[in-house]
């Protein structure tokens, strides 16, 4: 019998700037099987595009934001978080870990099936065969993407190859086919690693493009092998790699461009960004734009904003530092007295600025929240995290001048040269060094979902986990006592999110994670 070759139509809107309604026009309902819908290049392409279109998802960097340290409660916040994320509440039904699981999940389905379908054609011009190469590439890239994630998300410790990660999905499976245990870490790791090898083996085969960052390109699966090896603490291998992504030609964004990245996504292909997951006017809708992940409207005042920037993460950067004008709204009312303040949430707010913000005080945000209204792109990687990787990698090495230099370097890029440059970061022991590298990275990727899994990995290190000013958990108008720091201490159980229900009630041989 033939199977349904199921594309998700419903689930995934298409659009013309990252994928195309005529894969779907040609077929009649019914009539969608493996024979008939992909019949050459061109048609795999169409559903790769799609593939781009079902990984875009804002889940990451919402729950990330919330569960650890990024924001506090917003003065229009209607009851969002208080009782699970902000109060480090999960267990196996949470919103958090279950789209973590099934998006990631979903989409390596959907990279097994391209390239199955890739082993079935056979074009016959150089030009398809170098199409149908880089395809093959890009999804591979995607796929090892997403098992690092599952890996980073569910495994207890990173860094041990014992330890369990996830399920390794290397093929297609049927619908009845569910019963699998959990592989550990170092077989992910060498999975994952594979992949990416394959894959930039493809990238190498094929005539060389201009660069882009919507697509997963050789430099993507570059940087993803260094991210790799640091989550697993090998900085031997992940510095050789970050240094390879370093030379590739990118450059990071300066204190004139870095908000260009995520205010209007104007800048230059070259800058900054090594991959993201391109969002069109065409896609705006509540449920899924970056910006209300944390507005109910538009990032502004006026667009009810249910969640800010915390107080710590505030009062941790400089004004002459151009992530704090990208991170905080100029229209933010600023409370000096904040920590004794009678009503701090009306009288500090610290709005959201990052996603689709402006840096014209009374200014309209460039994102809004109605048909065809602007949205942003995820980011995936960016170069900044090649150099902090770098960074991580000298202190490894003992070197802590190196660090210290690579961390100034970035510094260097994002202070305002009009002002004095900070100086050389004094580092004087190894755990120091961590620490900083951890805030750094705390301030570079904020409300970009990275907070978790520095935290997971450094936090021993940098003897730093999470840091909640008393104002966001503790005052007389964001009374949260759960969400008190100490209920989330470093050796939790927590940092290995749990196996969603919806995994357990079809796998009987799944592994649930301790605690849960």
């Amino acid at each position: 019998m033939k199977k349904i070759f199921y594309i998700a139509i419903a689930a995934f809107a298409l659009t013309a700037t990252s994928c195309s309604e005529e894969l779907m026009e040609t077929y009649a309902p019914g009539s969608l099987v493996e024979e008939t819908a992909i019949q050459n290049v061109n048609d795999l392409q169409l559903f790769l595009n799609n593939t781009y279109n079902g990984l875009g998802s804002r889940s990451e960097a919402e729950f990330v934001s919330i569960f650890t340290d990024e924001v506090g409660i917003g003065f229009e916040n209607g009851g969002q978080g208080i009782n699970d994320d902000y109060v480090f509440f999960l267990n196996p039904l949470s919103s958090g870990p279950n789209s973590l699981w099934a998006t990631n999940y979903f989409t390596i389905a959907r990279t097994n099936r391209i390239l199955d379908l890739a082993a079935k054609l056979t074009p016959t011009t150089t030009a398809d065969i170098e199409k149908l190469s880089k395809i093959k590439a890009e999804a591979l890239t995607l796929r090892a993407y997403c098992h690092l994630r599952i890996l980073a998300y569910f495994t207890p410790n990173m860094k041990d190859d014992s330890a369990l990660a996830g399920i390794i999905s290397n093929r297609i499976y049927t619908i009845d086919d569910n019963d699998y245990p959990r592989n550990t870490n170092g077989e992910f790791y060498a999975f994952i690693h594979k992949d990416l090898n394959d894959a930039i083996a493809l990238y190498d085969s094929v005539t060389p493009t201009a660069f882009s960052s919507i697509y997963a390109s050789k430099i993507f699966a570059q940087g993803l092998k260094a991210r790799a090896y640091s989550y697993k603490g090998d900085y031997v291998n992940a510095e050789t790699w970050a240094n390879t992504v370093m030379a590739s030609g990118l450059t990071l964004s300066n204190y004139a461009t870095y908000p260009s990245v995520f205010h209007s996504e104007s800048n230059s292909v070259s800058t900054e960004v090594i991959f993201k997951l391109k969002r069109t006017a065409t896609q705006n809708d509540q449920g899924t734009n970056l910006h209300n992940a944390w507005y109910n409207g538009a990032p502004s005042a006026a667009g009810a904003p249910w969640y800010e920037v915390s107080r710590a993460l505030f009062n941790s950067l400089s004004t002459n530092d151009t992530r704090y004008r990208t991170l905080v709204s100029p229209n933010s009312t600023i409370d000096p007295g904040y920590a004794t303040a009678a009503d701090v949430r009306t009288s500090d707010k610290l709005l959201i600025n990052k996603h689709g913000g402006s840096l014209v005080a009374g200014g309209a945000p460039w994102a809004g929240t109605a048909t065809n209204a602007n949205n942003n792109d995820f980011k995936i990687m960016r170069l900044a995290e090649m150099y902090l990787i770098k960074a991580e990698a000298r202190v490894s090495a003992g070197d802590l001048p190196g660090a210290a230099a690579t961390l100034k370097t970035l510094r260097d890029n994002r202070f305002n040269p009009a002002q004095t440059l900070p100086g050389l970061p004094a580092l004087g022991t190894a755990t120091v060094a961590w620490k900083a590298i951890l805030d750094e990275r705390r301030k570079e990727f904020a409300l970009e979902g990275y907070r978790f899994i520095d935290i997971k990995r450094l936090g021993v290190l940098a003897n730093s986990g999470i840091d909640r000013h008393p104002a966001d958990y503790q005052s007389t108008t964001a009374n949260y006592p759960a969400g008190n720091p100490s209920n989330l201490p470093l050796n939790s159980y927590k940092w290995a999110l749990p196996i969603p229900v919806a995994e357990t009630n079809v796998n009987t041989q799944v592994q649930q994670n301790i605690g849960y």
